[in-house]
């Protein structure tokens, strides 16, 4: 609501310069590691913005073209099509043998000197009030009375080094905001002039602080990691990653950024894999109940849409790479993903078969989409106090659950039975072996009341 009224203030506070940095929230993700992360407040991200699109002008035209994160036009899937080429250029389309080093910087965002990092800063900045305004958020303390929120016992299980709280005075950058992720690129940008300029390797590319360099010989790549690591020493005060060192063929593939990268194909990496696995079965045992006749598939709006968006991002992860057995394995091994979504393999999109498409007016009509979808089964749809059926079911079901015909009505319903009955026709339906769809009262929209608290009983003697 006060909107233009808070960026005036803040405009004028960056004019005077008194503009100060606010309460950071502080939380912990443990995917795919434990990692200490901190969200600036709402108009500090705004100061960030503001300071990054300035300071972007000036650094793009300086930084590599084969640097490839938080930067326009970049990203991942960019950084490991760039891979993909250098392997086949550089094996001549897998003609002749060819070696890839993998390095990583050790504890890098925590590393990062302040000192040297503004003078880097300051070297392409001619403007004062941007010098003044990097300082200002370079130097911020951002553990001074953080919002600390989730488990605050994660900080005791967090090692010293990986940490702000215990950094030596001068040093580090908190991860998640946008300023570090731009700071971040800077000060490895002298990494890569160094090792583009000085090295001469050609094919080199790097994703933060993960980089790539290839070459024809083993020996070129070791002596080129001897030359790198002094460099980072003396003029980045960095060490590197011993445990993420990877000197080998290129022909074993290279693990880069979620995927093993090879000349001519690309494979999805088997912790994502095993990531996505996880988080189906997680979401199997929220949305199923095994009872001792059926199964209860429950359909809850907001946990299937949770699940349509985890499912949505690993797909989109998958489809660049060559996944399409891996895709069909991960389907056919969770099938209750069957009954609330379709996959199309070919365009690997995923539609919500629990969603009713289109404006749907009348009950009859919500009747008849749930029939449509769910072939076979008994729609038990609840309306007030009956169960009503709107189409005559077979003479077999009829006689099993032993239907009697309605009276008039405005719906039309053909058959029904009072819902305190409900369990025991249920009961009958399973021990007959039909699968029974519940279909209960939702939100009002309109006059018509959509039909979103659903249960589908499955008949496990079916194995349907």
């Amino acid at each position: 609501m006060d909107q233009e009224r808070e960026l005036l203030k803040l405009a004028t506070e960056l004019s005077d310069h008194t503009y100060r940095p606010g309460r950071s929230v502080c939380f912990f993700s443990d995917k795919p590691k434990l990692r200490e992360i901190f969200a600036a407040d709402f108009r500090d991200r705004i100061v960030h913005h503001v300071l990054v699109n300035y300071l972007e002008s000036l650094w793009e035209p300086v930084f590599i073209h084969t640097s490839y994160a938080c930067r326009q036009g970049k990203g991942i899937h960019k950084g490991v099509s760039c891979l993909e080429k250098y392997i086949r250029q550089i094996t001549r389309n897998n003609n002749c043998r060819a070696w890839y080093l993998q390095l990583d910087i050790s504890n890098y965002f925590m590393s990062i000197d302040k000192e040297t990092l503004y003078f880097l800063v300051c070297k392409r900045c001619p403007d004062p009030d941007a010098r003044w305004l990097a300082k200002t958020l370079i130097f911020h303390d951002c553990t001074i009375n953080p919002d600390l929120r989730g488990n605050p016992h994660l900080l005791e299980q967090l090692p010293r080094h990986k940490t702000l709280f215990y950094t030596p005075a001068g040093k580090g950058l908190p991860i998640g905001n946008l300023n570090s992720q731009f700071f971040a690129n800077v000060y490895l940008n002298e990494l890569d002039q160094f090792v583009k300029h000085t090295l001469k390797c050609c094919y080199y590319l790097r994703y933060c602080d993960d980089f790539v360099l290839l070459a024809q010989e083993r020996g070129r790549l070791e002596e080129w990691e001897e030359q790198i690591r002094d460099f980072l020493a003396d003029r980045l005060a960095l060490q590197l990653n011993q445990k993420m060192r990877r000197l080998q063929p290129v022909s074993n593939g290279i693990n880069f950024l979620g995927y093993i990268v090879r000349g001519n194909y690309l494979l999805v990496r088997k912790r994502v894999v095993n990531n996505f696995q996880q988080k189906i079965t997680l979401f199997e045992k929220r949305l199923l109940q095994r009872k001792d006749r059926y199964v209860v598939f429950s359909y809850e709006r907001k946990i299937l849409d949770e699940l349509f968006a985890v499912i949505s991002s690993y797909l989109g992860h998958c489809k660049h790479a060559n996944s399409h057995r891996l895709l069909q394995k991960i389907w056919q091994n969770n099938d209750y993903l069957h009954r609330y979504f379709t996959l199309d393999f070919k365009t690997v999109r995923l539609s919500r078969r629990y969603l009713m498409a289109g404006t749907v007016s009348t009950v009859r009509h919500q009747y008849g989409y749930w029939q449509k979808q769910f072939k076979g089964d008994i729609i038990f749809m609840k309306v007030g106090r009956f169960i009503e059926f709107y189409h005559t079911p077979s003479p077999t079901i009829v006689k099993l659950l032993r239907l009697v015909p309605m009276k008039d009505n405005r719906r039309k319903a053909k058959l029904g039975f009072p819902v305190a009955n409900v369990w025991k026709y249920l009961n009958q339906a399973v021990e007959g072996g039909y699968n029974v769809l519940f279909v209960g009262e939702g939100k009002r929209i309109g006059r018509i009341k959509q039909r979103d608290l659903i249960w589908r009983f499955e008949c496990e003697m079916r194995g349907n």
